[in-house]
């Protein structure tokens, strides 16, 4: 029993021995880097426009909604006064189109949120592809803006060369 402790300490030491002395395999320098999406949104002329499109299209569903509450507040203060069961009915059927016409206008929202910022979104990555193909070592590209989860990336920050291959 003695003899085999023996011999496994000795085999454990000449396998640790033997994989140092072996010559090692050179690493790529392989990259983490980040940039900062936001600080390049801001700078697009197009980010600005679709900006201004959906603060319309928002705006507009702003104000239908409105005309629905002040007109369930109106008849509201009605049932109050008179508690006719027609105007309860009223009321639901209003109540019920001010909610359908809030997923109505979120959804339209969505739609031209996606239209209009797909295409600048695709603008970006086409550049930081471009980047990335001149520097081969990058394997990874973390978006170090505030609120995107990466608290820290001491990797190169190529926002710079994103910005210049975005013409901005």
């Amino acid at each position: 029993m003695k003899k085999n402790t023996i011999l496994y300490f000795l085999l454990f030491f000449f396998l640790l021995g033997s994989s140092y002395s072996f010559p090692r395999v050179k690493e790529c320098p392989q990259k983490i880097v980040c940039l900062n999406s936001i600080v390049l949104i801001e700078k697009m002329t197009e980010f600005s426009t679709a900006q201004k499109e959906l603060d319309k299209i928002s705006k507009m569903h702003e104000n239908v909604l409105n005309k629905l509450a002040k007109e369930f507040h109106k008849k509201a203060e009605k049932f109050k006064k008179n508690k006719n069961p027609i105007l309860k009915k009223e009321l639901e059927i209003l109540q019920a189109r001010a909610h359908a016409y809030q997923k109505t206008a979120s959804d339209d929202l969505t739609k031209k949120q996606n239209k209009l910022l797909n295409p600048i979104y695709k603008k970006i990555e086409n550049a930081i592809y471009k980047v990335i193909e001149k520097d081969k070592n990058i394997i990874r590209v973390d978006d170090c803006s505030p609120g995107k989860g990466v608290l820290v990336n001491k990797g190169k920050d190529i926002t710079e060369e994103v910005k210049r291959e975005l013409g901005i």
